[in-house]
């Protein structure tokens, strides 16, 4: 229960500490060779993460495929869980593009 209040308490005193940032006033525009490198990294940023959903998209389907051939009998379980985590895989790459549009659009 002591470790339960301390989390709480830490979380409101984080809570405390942010809201000014929120009240500040954003700039207009950065300068031209800071928004060169947001689009830069933005595109690293979607290409790496785009890699990375590749990749454990890949192994997931491997795992599934050699559980199938396993154990035929536990295919609707491990179909399951294998459209799940694609799925959640794929939220990685929806989130960094919409990350993305955020930082390269405003």
């Amino acid at each position: 229960m002591r470790k339960l209040l301390v989390a709480v308490g830490l979380c409101l005193v984080m809570l405390a500490f942010a809201a000014p940032v929120f009240a500040q006033v954003p700039e207009a525009k950065p300068p031209e060779r800071v928004a060169m490198w947001i689009a830069i990294v933005s595109g690293a940023a979607m290409a790496i993460a785009s890699a990375a959903c590749g990749y454990s998209q890949a192994k997931a389907t491997s795992a599934a495929c050699e559980g199938l051939a396993r154990n035929p009998g536990a295919a609707p379980g491990i179909r399951f869980s294998l459209i799940l985590g694609l799925v959640l895989i794929e939220t990685l790459a929806l989130y960094t593009f919409v990350i993305v549009l955020a930082k390269v659009t405003y």
